[in-house]
């Protein structure tokens, strides 16, 4: 299923009675900016993503589409109250934008729990080494609720702009690794590099 329609699907089925709106009608009625986060939201991000992976591809440039996921999100809502579960996504949130400042990467929050990243100007290896920093500074971040603390940890699938794919197909390359992270214990980053370097060592 393409990315685009996945993430609708898995918005239309918490509907519990009555008729669930069109993709058109889904569309028509978001805005183009997360309200949490101030990103673009999932619908902007193929907007202005697709030009964007094109540019890079005619003009040469390097290019890597990051999915990247909190863990364990679904335990995180059933434990804590939702100003906490805001905390963490702006916590998030703040450090992807701190990381992507001065550059000419695109975030955007594509789904409750879930962030994209398109990483201009990098190759594999180096948006490998990019997310990897990433995830062991998010993974550094202390929450506090009340007199409780916890951190949090993500899942980062990354995939490599090489060809004329679709956008869809980019996100899907980049979801389909990180089912591999979340497959392999979560809280680690996988891309075409990095199983090539498994499979090397």
């Amino acid at each position: 299923m393409p990315y685009l329609l996945s993430q609708h699907f898995g918005e239309t089925e918490r509907l519990t009675y009555g008729l669930a709106p069109s993709r058109i009608q889904i569309e028509a009625a978001r805005p183009t900016a997360d309200p949490l986060t101030g990103f673009a939201n999932l619908k902007e991000f193929y907007r202005l993503g697709e030009p964007l992976v094109r540019t890079c591809l005619s003009e040469g440039i390097s290019c890597a589409v990051a999915i990247v996921n909190i863990d364990h999100f679904r335990r995180l809502n059933a434990v804590h109250c939702e100003e906490t579960v805001a905390q963490v996504l702006k916590a998030t949130a703040a450090r992807l934008g701190s990381a992507c400042r001065g550059s000419r990467h695109f975030l955007a929050r594509l789904g409750d729990e879930e962030f994209g990243v398109l990483l201009v100007g990098l190759d594999v290896a180096a948006a490998t080494e990019f997310c990897e920093k990433l995830r062991l500074e998010i993974a550094g971040i202390r929450i506090m609720s009340g007199e409780v603390h916890f951190s949090m940890t993500v899942s980062i699938g990354l995939a490599e702009v090489c060809g004329p794919e679709t956008f869809d197909n980019y996100l899907n390359a980049a979801e389909q690794f990180l089912f591999m992270a979340k497959s392999h214990g979560r809280n680690r980053v996988f891309s075409d590099y990095t199983i090539a370097l498994q499979a090397a060592g």
